[in-house]
């Protein structure tokens, strides 16, 4: 969230685990690895496949802005009462398959729950509609979420404070 003039502007970038999901050779996609590495991003933040362990895809990226979009309206993800560290990044997992996205998504935009529901169905290499999602994204904003000032804030950075 940014500060002062900018206090109601979110700027969500990191590009600190980002690769190329086309291969530079061959302009393909890249092949789907199911055990290609270990977690890869925040736990509470990152897509099932990257507990898991497999190659990220567009998807996933998706799957882990609604997480954060979901922080920010709620303040809260289930799934942060569990520590983080290695010995329950598998509880976390499991509660992220386990969670009815319905029931993640309770009390918030309908939108959410449409796009993570979407994301999920996408397969590996498939193109998300960047469009459907950014319709459902702009058309959040309505009555049903929350106003900024109903939003516990913390004093540095004016992030929702669980």
């Amino acid at each position: 969230m940014g500060i002062g003039d900018q206090s109601l502007t979110t700027f969500i970038i990191d590009f600190g685990i980002a690769k190329r999901y086309c291969d530079s050779d061959t302009g393909g996609h890249i092949p789907f690895r199911q055990a290609a590495r270990c977690l890869t991003g925040t736990p509470a933040f990152t897509s099932i496949n990257s507990h898991m362990g497999a190659e990220l895809g567009q998807h996933d990226d998706i799957e882990s802005l609604v997480y954060v979009l979901i922080y920010f309206l709620r303040g809260s993800l289930p799934w942060l009462q569990i520590k983080q560290n290695g010995s329950t990044r598998s509880s976390i997992l499991k509660l992220k398959q386990k969670i009815i996205v319905e029931t993640l998504c309770s009390s918030l935009p309908c939108e959410l729950s449409t796009i993570l529901l979407y994301t999920r169905m996408l397969s590996f290499s498939e193109t998300p509609d960047y469009d459907y999602i950014r319709s459902l994204l702009r058309s959040l904003g309505g009555d049903s979420v929350p106003e900024v000032e109903s939003i516990v804030r913390d004093k540095l950075y004016g992030l929702p404070c669980p």
